[in-house]
């Protein structure tokens, strides 16, 4: 029942994501915008979906079971919308583009129609070209509660599914107990990217998710499915695909290597229907769902992935800017190396990355989780490099202790693996979150195996990745927390002022709406003639997170460790 139950649940977050999609793109081909009642639909569909399962699985108490999923599913979205909401969020990207991106979809824009000018956001070219998948759903659920912050709820409604779906498929192979299953999952589902991204607009983290998802659900096709396996993998490729451009890429990737498997195996009517179920997906992803922008794009501009690709020398080059000091001369290999076997660290571009001794932390390394979001060096927490030592000495003894038994489970990491690496930027953890999944269900491995050494390592490993998580997750909740209070404080303060005042919101113009609930009537002016600049108000509530005595010891270690260097 529980094996059921949670993979029904699962099933549903995933669905309430896909139908507001769904129900978006046709609203939009219709020429009309996000509504209230985008929410209000994809909700009463995904509870009948949920029913539809229910009787499938579990005829007898469908009645019960239905009314324990939709009860959890209700439950579980508010209090997600709860924790959301407590939180601004404080990063650079998620206020410039992504929370715009949000705002001018809950003010009506259609992207399958309308173009957005520069005049009119000054994120524009991101707004008008790129993925929109995670900014609708969050634009959705803004138009029914007006306060945009609760959106981030979607981050941990795609980890709660992901979690669910892990959980659901480990405990259902018989291979794992309860315990077993709840640990290994949660460590899946809590990719560091997932965690450091979660209090934000930023949508790597939803990737993360959407890929144990995807997953989850093939391990379920290549071992035993049904018509409801094949849909909720037909969700996931819709979702995946419209996260950012690398989804379609680890999409095809997914499908093709699942495929491979399926038709190595011998098992060629289930690899035929993954074949028609992945077009399926791909259709409704790429061509209506994700109309704008991967059909409007190649139609337009000559490329789904404009303006990264197509303008040729014009094309926009988002890397050489964000790529640390001295990547540029390194090839792939050396830089996945330096990236994730340095000191965390986001001084991408006033400092070379650091080789550290695995295991090894220092309150420097810290400093980035604080704030989180988009950590370039040590993205995945200053144990990882640990990790991977571990994870390469269990891979050494499987292959000559265990190779015929553990074939498959090699052949699951070795392919998750190839996923993350066709990326050339694989370096930098958000952009290739799937390295954590192939560690973690490298730990699950041997876990499994009959060799005592194998096994003991399995279970370090997965010990240091718990570690590892509490290292990141302490620092960026508590700097959250802190950098929200401080902005309240200031945001209050501005708000005793009666006369209009005069802020230079620059690209922060998402800003416009925590000043309007704040009710602080503003004038947006040039520098010159401001009486307030966003970009001081954001270093203000930044530098508090370091002044609060719970996280000052970090930034004064850091300091000290600078010096002593």
């Amino acid at each position: 029942m529980l094996v059921i139950f949670s993979f029904i649940l699962g099933l549903t977050c995933l669905a309430f994501m896909f139908f507001i999609l769904l129900f978006s793109a046709i609203s939009f081909g219709l020429g009309m915008p996000l509504m209230p009642l985008h929410i209000w639909t994809a909700t009463i569909c995904s509870l009948i979906f949920a029913y539809r399962i229910t009787t499938f699985y579990d005829k007898k108490n469908a009645s019960k079971t239905f009314a324990n999923v939709g009860i959890s599913a209700i439950l579980i979205m508010a209090f997600l919308m709860y924790i959301g909401g407590m939180f601004y969020d404080i990063s650079y990207d998620g206020q410039v583009y992504h929370q715009e991106a949000v705002i001018q979809l809950a003010n009506h824009w259609n992207p399958f129609h309308q173009y957005l000018l520069k005049e009119q956001s000054q994120s524009a070219m991101l707004l008008n070209h790129y993925a929109k998948g995670p900014w609708v759903y969050e634009a959705a659920l803004y138009t029914v509660t007006g306060q945009i912050e609760q959106s981030k709820a979607f981050n941990f409604l795609a980890m709660t599914a992901s979690f669910l779906l892990a959980f659901s498929t480990m405990k259902g192979s018989s291979k794992w107990s309860t315990k077993q299953s709840s640990l290994f999952s949660l460590l899946l589902a809590l990719n560091p990217v997932s965690i450091y991204q979660a209090l934000s607009f930023y949508i790597d983290g939803q990737l993360a998710s959407l890929l144990l998802c995807l997953l989850a659900l093939s391990y379920r096709i290549f071992v035993q499915y049904d018509k409801f396996v094949l849909f909720g993998f037909i969700m996931t490729i819709g979702l995946l695909v419209n996260v950012k451009f690398t989804g379609i890429v680890y999409a095809f990737a997914c499908i093709g290597l699942l495929g491979g498997w399926l038709w190595l195996s011998k098992k060629k009517q289930t690899c035929r229907d993954l074949g028609k179920t992945a077009i399926i997906g791909l259709l409704l992803g790429i061509c209506v769902i994700g109309y704008n922008p991967y059909m409007t794009n190649s139609i337009f501009y000559g490329h789904p992935f404009y303006p990264l690709y197509g303008a040729g020398s014009n094309s926009m080059d988002i890397m050489t800017s964000n790529s640390p000091k001295g990547f540029l001369q390194l090839n792939a290999a050396q830089k996945l190396y330096v990236a994730n076997f340095s000191m965390s660290s986001n001084k991408f571009d006033i400092e070379e990355p650091q080789i550290k001794i695995p295991f090894s932390v220092t309150a420097q390394e810290l400093r980035p989780f604080v704030y989180g979001a988009d950590i370039r060096i040590g993205g995945f927490g200053p144990w990882f490099s640990g990790m991977v030592v571990i994870g390469g000495v269990i891979l050494l003894l499987l292959f000559i202790f265990s190779k015929k038994d553990a074939l498959h489970g090699i052949g699951l990491v070795m392919s998750i693996m190839l996923t993350a690496l066709i990326n050339p930027e694989a370096w930098w953890a958000r952009y290739v979150p799937q390295i954590w999944l192939a560690l973690i269900c490298l730990a699950i491995v041997a876990w499994s195996s009959n060799q005592k050494v194998i096994r003991y390592l399995g279970g370090a490993l997965a010990g240091a990745a718990v570690i590892n998580l509490a290292i990141i997750t302490y620092p960026y909740v508590l700097g959250n927390y802190y950098c929200t209070q401080a902005l309240r404080q200031e945001l209050t303060e501005i708000a005793m002022y009666h006369n209009p005042i005069k802020v230079r919101f620059g690209e922060f113009t998402s800003n416009y709406v925590r000043f309007g609930q704040h009710n602080i009537t503003y004038v947006d002016a040039p520098a010159d003639i401001a009486d307030m600049n966003i970009e001081v108000l954001r270093y203000n509530y930044l530098t508090a997170a370091a002044k609060n005595q719970a996280l000052a010891s970090i930034f004064v270690l850091g300091r000290m460790e600078e010096n002593e260097e």
